[in-house]
């Protein structure tokens, strides 16, 4: 921590958040303004290579860090289906002085002076987070059928096909699993959503939030395991996300819109 420059106490209450945070880490790490807070770019890794980011809110005398269910959400994008994350994760999160509502992972109130200590801190946290659910029993993966869906597309598609990380309005990066990118810059992604309430909510926002960047160059298609059964309310959710296929007629319909993509029309 010797490297990092602790805010002086006599900073004016008229300096911006953003100033204040980017006083103490502008040396080592990237701080952008979002959400009515301060984004944090840390050189924590988690298992997929992406750096770890973190949020701070709050005011000029104290401010809460959290990672935004970054953590969680590098584990789901990854397959990986967790049952009640926060009782799952609760005693993990607090053995290190950190607490963990709805997935998001968050500091308790901290003085501003100590602002680059509880940066660091959560971000180191929410790796480890990430790591552990790679690795840990208890965690199952989902229904074979993603493995089915990805052999497809690698077989169909080969090299052209890829897990992706695009970025969405909110300027949030989400990792797809299957994304197809063809010579003419087009693309579509081929997301998995499992009959399970975090898979549902994961993929929801993640293809909500692409969407909404209006890029004509991308195409989304959320594909579930109709093997399964499912609830029509979550059906109906999904679809807000992307057009939903079903996966006995995935192969098909995957084929066509390839084809629609390459040519243009």
């Amino acid at each position: 921590m010797s490297a990092i420059s602790f805010l002086p106490k006599s900073i004016s209450e008229s300096v911006s958040l953003r100033a204040c945070i980017s006083a103490s880490l502008s040396a080592i790490c990237p701080v952008e303004d979002l959400d009515g807070g301060v984004r944090v770019t840390t050189h924590c890794i988690y298992p997929s290579n992406g750096l770890v980011r973190v949020m701070v809110h709050g005011g000029l005398q104290s401010i809460v860090v959290s990672d935004d269910g970054e953590a969680l959400g590098e584990a789901l994008a990854a397959g990986i289906h967790i049952e009640n994350p926060d009782k799952l994760l609760r005693g993990f999160v607090q053995q290190r002085g950190l607490m963990i509502s709805n997935g998001v992972i968050r500091s308790l109130p901290t003085p501003m002076d100590a602002a680059p200590a509880a940066i660091l801190h959560v971000a180191n946290v929410a790796k480890e987070v990430a790591h552990w659910l790679y690795e840990h029993g208890g965690l199952k993966r989902r229904s074979d059928f993603r493995e089915r869906l990805s052999g497809f597309l690698i077989t169909e598609f080969k090299e052209q096909v890829a897990e992706t990380r695009i970025s969405g309005a909110s300027q949030k990066p989400h990792t797809f699993a299957n994304v197809i990118s063809f010579p003419n810059g087009r693309r579509l992604i081929v997301d998995a959503a499992s009959n399970d309430a975090s898979s549902i909510n994961a993929r929801l926002v993640a293809n909500l939030d692409v969407k909404a960047t209006n890029d004509p160059m991308i195409d989304q298609r959320i594909i579930y395991d109709d093997a399964q059964s499912w609830n029509v309310a979550d059906l109906n959710l999904l679809q807000l996300g992307a057009t939903i296929v079903p996966f006995s007629n995935a192969q098909s319909v995957i084929q066509r819109i390839a084809n629609e993509l390459r040519t243009g029309t």
